[in-house]
C-alpha cells in the first residue's frame, strides 16, 4: 500500500512538472521529464498504468486550465479539467504490455482525443503547444504531434538513464546521459521555412490595436463602449498607422453590434479618418441568427462590406455555448452569463496588395482541421482574441504560445492582436516580436510578408495529427502484440 501511494505522490509531481513546461514558465525540458517519470512509474505496475496516467493528466489539467475558473467558477474548471484527464487517459486502458511503443501509442492517441472530444474538444494541454524548447521546429514538419513524438522519445532516454543507473550501470547511463545531449542538439538543427523579402509573393504593413479594456468601475455595457473608444482613440492617435497598409482589432473590439448605429458609425468613420481598411472582431445580433462572434472587414471608402463577414466557426464550450446547460445551472449561478452563439459555416479570406489575410478567432488557433484550411487558402493568419476575462493568468501567453506552434506547421505569419494582451507578431519560423504587455494600451507596426510556400506537415494526407498518431496506434499495437508472444514464448 505505501508503495502504490508513493506512486500516485510521483503521478501528481509529473503532472506539476508538465504543467511548468508551458508558457509563462517555458521550463521546456520539464516536459520530458514528466512523461519520463509517468512511464517509469507505469512500468512497475502495468496493471494499474491508467490510474498513475489518470493522477498526472489531471494534475496538469487542473493547474494548467486554472485560468478557466475566472469567468465560470471552481465547478467547471474542474469538471472541464476532469473531463480532459478522462479522455486523454481511456487508450492507457489498453497499454498493459509495458512497451515503450504501445506507451507512446497510447499517449498520441489521448492527446488526438482530447482535441476532439468532447464537444469539439479542447486540446489546451497538448504537449506539442509548450511552444519552446528544441523540437519546436518539428511543428513545420509534422505539427504539434510531431513535437509530442519528439519529447515522448527524449523522455525514454531520460527513462534508460535513470534505470541504469538503478541497475549500477555506470557505463550504459553515461552513454545514454550522451545520447540525451546530442539528440538535443540534433532537435534544433531541424530546418524550418524563413521568410524571404526577395521570394515571391506579397507583403504589407499591418498595425495591431490593442485598446485595453476598464477593469473597475463600469457597468457592463459601458464597458463595451468604453472598449470601442479605448480602440478608436488609439487607432486615430498613433503615428505609425498613417504608414500601415491595414490596420487590426481584437476579437469583441465592438462589443456593440457593428453592424448598426451608433457602433458602426463610429466604426466606419475612424476608417475613413485614417484612410486605411480595418480588420476588427466583434459580436452582433444582425449577422445572421442568434448571437454571432464575427470579424469583419472595413474599408475607408465603402465602409462594412456586409456580404464578406465571417463568423467563428468553432465555438468554444462553455464559453461560448453551454453543453448540458441544464445541469450547469444547477452546479454554478456564473453559468447563466453564458449565452448560446451561433457558429459560422464559411471561410472569408481578404485581399489586400496581393496578400491574403484569413481571421482566426480566439480558440479556433486549437483546431488542427481549420488552421489548415484557413493557411492552404491565405498567406496571413490573423489570430483575434479577447483575453480580457481571464485577467492576469497564464491564458494570454499560453495562446500566444500556440499560435507560435501554428506559425511554424503551416509556415505562415501570424499577426495575433488581443484586445488586453499579449499582442505579437510572429513569422513564419515562429519568431515572435513587439510582444506587448497586459492591460496596458498598445499599437504594434510591422512588415508582414505573406507564406507561399506549403509546408511537409500541410502536405500529409488527411493531417498531420490524424496521420502521424494513426501510423503509431498501429505501430503501438503491432508491438505490444509481439511482446506478449516473446513472453509466452
Amino acid at each position: 500500500m505505501s508503495h502504490r501511494l508513493g506512486r500516485f505522490f510521483l503521478s501528481v509531481l509529473a503532472g506539476a512538472s508538465l504543467s511548468f513546461a508551458f508558457a509563462p514558465w517555458y521550463l521546456w525540458w520539464l516536459a520530458p521529464i514528466g512523461v519520463a517519470l509517468i512511464f517509469a512509474i507505469s512500468r512497475i505496475d502495468s496493471r494499474r498504468a491508467y490510474q498513475y496516467v489518470f493522477v498526472a493528466a489531471l494534475t496538469l489539467e487542473v493547474i494548467h486550465l486554472h485560468w478557466t475558473s475566472v469567468y465560470v467558477g471552481a465547478a467547471p474548471w474542474l469538471i472541464l479539467a476532469l473531463a480532459e484527464a478522462l479522455f486523454f487517459t481511456l487508450p492507457f486502458l489498453l497499454w498493459r504490455s509495458g512497451s515503450r511503443w504501445g506507451y507512446l501509442a497510447a499517449w498520441l492517441a489521448g492527446e488526438w482525443l482530447i482535441s476532439r472530444a468532447p464537444y469539439g474538444g479542447f486540446g489546451w494541454s497538448r504537449l506539442g503547444f509548450i511552444g519552446s524548447g528544441p523540437t519546436l521546429n518539428f511543428a513545420y514538419w509534422g505539427g504539434p504531434t510531431l513535437i509530442v513524438i519528439a519529447n515522448v522519445l527524449l523522455a525514454f532516454l531520460i527513462y534508460q538513464f535513470l534505470h541504469s543507473l538503478s541497475l549500477g550501470e555506470r557505463l550504459k547511463a553515461s552513454a545514454t546521459v550522451l545520447a540525451i545531449i546530442a539528440s538535443t542538439i540534433l532537435c534544433t538543427l531541424v530546418p524550418v521555412t524563413h521568410p524571404d523579402p526577395g521570394a515571391p509573393g506579397e507583403s504589407i504593413t499591418i498595425s495591431g490595436v490593442q485598446g485595453n479594456v476598464p477593469r473597475l468601475g463600469l457597468d457592463f455595457n459601458a464597458q463595451r463602449e468604453a472598449v470601442l473608444r479605448n480602440h478608436v482613440k488609439l487607432t486615430l492617435g498613433d503615428l505609425n498607422i498613417p504608414t500601415s497598409d491595414l490596420v487590426v482589432w481584437p476579437e469583441n473590439a465592438s462589443d456593440v453590434d457593428p453592424l448598426t448605429p451608433p457602433a458602426r458609425d463610429v466604426i466606419e468613420g475612424t476608417s475613413r479618418t485614417i484612410g486605411k481598411p480595418i480588420l476588427l472582431g466583434g459580436v452582433s445580433r444582425t449577422a445572421g441568427s442568434g448571437l454571432r462572434n464575427i470579424s469583419l472587414w472595413v474599408d475607408p471608402s465603402e465602409g462594412v462590406d456586409e456580404s464578406f463577414i465571417y463568423t467563428k466557426r468553432h465555438l468554444a464550450p462553455f464559453g461560448e455555448y453551454l453543453p448540458l446547460r441544464a445541469i450547469a445551472e444547477l452546479i454554478t449561478d456564473s453559468a447563466q452569463r453564458i449565452e448560446d452563439m451561433t457558429p459560422g459555416s464559411a471561410e472569408e479570406v481578404y485581399a489586400l496588395k496581393g496578400a491574403f489575410l484569413t481571421p482566426v478567432i480566439c480558440f479556433e488557433v486549437l483546431d488542427d482541421q481549420l488552421l489548415t484550411e484557413k493557411s492552404a487558402r491565405a498567406g496571413i493568419l490573423v489570430v483575434q482574441t479577447n483575453s480580457a476575462t481571464f485577467g492576469s493568468t497564464p491564458q494570454s501567453a499560453q495562446q500566444l504560445a500556440i499560435s507560435r506552434v501554428r506559425s511554424i506547421e503551416h509556415a505562415r505569419p501570424i499577426v495575433s492582436i488581443s484586445t488586453s494582451g499579449v499582442s505579437a507578431f510572429i513569422d513564419s519560423s515562429g519568431e515572435i516580436s513587439q510582444e506587448t504587455a497586459i492591460f496596458k494600451p498598445a499599437v504594434i507596426t510591422n512588415e508582414v510578408f505573406a507564406g507561399v510556400r506549403t509546408s511537409p506537415s500541410n502536405r500529409i494526407p488527411g493531417g498531420s495529427a490524424n496521420m502521424l498518431t494513426l501510423i503509431f496506434v498501429l505501430v503501438g499495437a503491432l508491438a505490444s502484440v509481439a511482446r506478449k508472444r516473446r513472453e509466452c514464448d
